[in-house]
């Protein structure tokens, strides 16, 4: 594209941007500069930089992490809205998971507890959405409606048939007992995810 048409393209495109943000009720749009548009939504920020060369960024923040980032030369009004859109897309994308809440029982709560510490763990740094904690069996009465599943120790499986009808909807079922002896979190998110799989199926 000739540079001066370029230039009148690139001009085009900045004000399509300012009313495309202005006419969207869910956006709020700042003029950071004379080449740097902020727009707004929920806990988000996108920043739109036109550079004069003709080179166009796109970011979207949260928090001060890094969401999606693109740098392109622009070479046309059509290539460039379409990019846009594809950064409103990102922006405006619903991505709260709903955290879902396991309990793991044992006849006193301490090794499930302890395992318990040790998946949260592990579901924080793979940025899994599971909530797990741990319960004595004597407290189960109290505390099950607050959960999806409840795994019991391999010592009370015994009790599963009887758990499961009795706090029916809840999935009850018991812990492998290599995944219970060895603490085996992989395993036992699989169990978690068998669970949720049936859960949809029926």
């Amino acid at each position: 594209m000739d540079d001066f048409y370029r230039k009148e393209n690139i001009e085009v495109f900045k004000k399509w941007v300012y009313f495309q943000v202005l006419n969207d009720p869910r956006l709020t749009l700042e003029e950071y500069d004379e080449r740097t548009y902020k727009i707004f939504y929920q806990q988000k920020v996108a920043r739109l930089v036109i550079w004069p060369i003709g080179i166009v960024e796109e970011a979207i923040k949260e928090d001060e992490k890094l969401l999606f980032y693109l740098h392109y030369q622009f070479s046309n009004f059509h290539f460039a809205k379409d990019l846009f859109y594809r950064m409103i897309d990102k922006l405006t994308e619903d991505n709260q998971v709903k955290e879902k809440k396991i309990l793991l029982c044992c006849t006193g709560g301490m090794t499930t507890g302890f395992f318990a510490e040790k998946m949260n763990t592990f579901c924080e740094l793979n940025k899994l959405p599971y909530i797990i904690k741990a319960s004595p069996a004597y407290h189960l009465d109290d505390v099950y409606h607050d959960y999806d599943i409840i795994l019991v120790a391999p010592q009370l499986r015994y009790k599963v048939i009887q758990l499961a009808q009795q706090y029916k909807p809840i999935i009850v079922k018991s812990i492998n007992p290599i995944t219970f002896a060895t603490y085996d979190c992989q395993a036992l998110l699989d169990q978690i995810e068998e669970c949720y799989q049936s859960e949809v199926k029926v």
